[in-house]
Parts: C-alpha cells; sequence; structure tokens
C-alpha cells in the first residue's frame, strides 16, 4: 500500500523505542518534529517518506516496511518491531523479507501486514 499519510508509530510514545518513525515535508525531507500534524488532515504537513521502498539485500533476503495488525495486540506492542516473513505461493515461494511495522493498519483484519511499497498507487 502507500498512501503518503504520516504512519501512525510516527507519533511519540507509540513504541518503547529510542525515536518514533521519521515522517518527511512535501519535499520528502525529514521532519524532526512529531507533534506535526498528518498530512492526510485538514492542515497537516507530515507525510510519509519515500525512503520507505522495499530492498533486497545479502542472500536473496529482502528488507522493507509495513502496517501490521496481530490479533492480542497493540500498537505499544507492534510499533517499530520487526517480523520475518516466508511467501509460501506465487513467483517469490520460498522466498523471506523482513519488515520493520511503521503503521498498524486499522482497517486491516487481525494477523495482517500490508506491505509499503511507495508508488504503487495512494490508498
Amino acid at each position: 500500500y502507500w498512501d503518503c499519510c504520516k504512519p501512525s508509530c510516527s507519533w511519540a510514545g507509540k513504541a518503547p523505542a529510542f525515536d518514533a518513525v521519521h515522517t518527511c515535508d512535501r519535499n520528502d525531507q525529514w521532519d524532526w518534529n512529531n507533534s506535526i500534524k498528518n498530512a492526510c488532515e485538514d492542515g497537516g504537513e507530515a507525510y510519509a517518506c519515500t525512503n520507505t521502498s522495499p530492498w533486497v539485500g545479502p542472500d536473496d533476503v529482502s528488507y522493507g516496511f509495513a502496517a501490521v495488525k496481530l490479533a492480542g495486540q497493540g500498537e505499544w506492542q507492534t510499533c517499530c518491531s520487526c517480523y520475518e516473513l516466508q511467501f509460501t505461493t506465487g513467483p517469490v515461494a520460498g522466498k523471506k523479507m523482513v519488515v520493520q511495522a511503521i503503521n498498524t493498519g486499522s482497517d486491516l483484519s487481525d494477523n495482517h501486514f500490508d506491505l509499503v511499497m511507495p508508488g504503487g498507487g495512494v490508498g
């Protein structure tokens, strides 16, 4: 998915981490103030950054980011956490991807990973 909105894990206090997920301004430059309003709300200026594109690392393992919703876990447990996924069907069957949760995906069903793909369409 790619909706350009500020990831939910960008707000202070969402995760037991050193810092929240960074956001960008309209020119894709990092904002260092995690209290800036979400650009998907009226008057907001904080966007998702395009540097969240997935990439392939050594040993043919892919890396990226995702919106994550796990049964029985809230933002505190999922925000900024990393997960190893294994694809089971299609041309990527048997391949692995490590993702970091940067969004909670409130519109997702339980146990769902929605991979971040900048440029893959808005919404």
